[in-house]
């Protein structure tokens, strides 16, 4: 059978799952060496996911909750396998709304010299209009989200996925739908203020 590690401690998963056992009927020293080997496997699997932007305090806060949820359903659980499924289930749950949460509410800070305004003389008093409302409009969109803002005024000041993506703190796989989210706000508040459909 495969051992799963813990520290100097391996276990077999039917061991794990005799401890599950013993726990469900009662036993405190086989519920407190489950829950210790979890919480070892939880914070790996966390700090695996921390470019989500969580602080240290937001990842602790998501493994005492996925350990919740196994506590409250542990006499429903047969095996170690079950144990482990929920535990990760809720782990990334948990992990998502914190990252949410964490996105919403710390400001961004972008240096100036990366995303600045950008300012051109222009003979086209339409044009000239029409980057006054994109202006606006950008500014709104901070209110209304910050990241994507920055999104939109970064790639018009020319700067690179790559460079966006350290800036915002976001891996590169979550930017595509970052950029996709941001350009469907800024249509929507186009539309919606200015009657400029996009």
């Amino acid at each position: 059978m495969e051992a799963v590690e813990k520290a100097a401690r391996a276990y077999t998963r039917a061991e794990l799952t005799e401890l599950l056992r013993r726990a469900q009927e009662g036993s405190h020293e086989a519920l407190e060496e489950i829950f210790t080997f979890l919480r070892e496997r939880l914070l790996a699997l966390a700090r695996h996911r921390q470019g989500l932007g969580l602080r240290a305090a937001d990842v602790e806060d998501t493994v005492q909750e996925a350990m919740l949820a196994v506590h409250e359903h542990l006499l429903k659980l047969r095996t170690w396998e079950d144990v482990s499924r929920l535990a990760r289930r809720a782990l990334r749950n948990r992990l998502s709304v914190h990252a949410r949460y964490r996105r919403s509410r710390d400001p961004h800070e972008v240096p100036l010299e990366e995303v600045a305004r950008s300012y051109r003389i222009e003979v086209n008093p339409e044009a000239l209009e029409l980057e006054r409302i994109l202006e606006q409009a950008l500014d709104e969109l901070y209110r209304i989200n910050p990241q994507y803002a920055v999104v939109l005024r970064g790639i018009c000041n020319g700067l690179s996925k790559k460079e966006l993506c350290r800036i915002l703190g976001v891996a590169s796989n979550q930017f595509n739908t970052l950029l996709y989210r941001s350009r469907r706000t800024l249509r929507r508040l186009l539309k919606e203020r200015w009657g400029i459909e996009w």
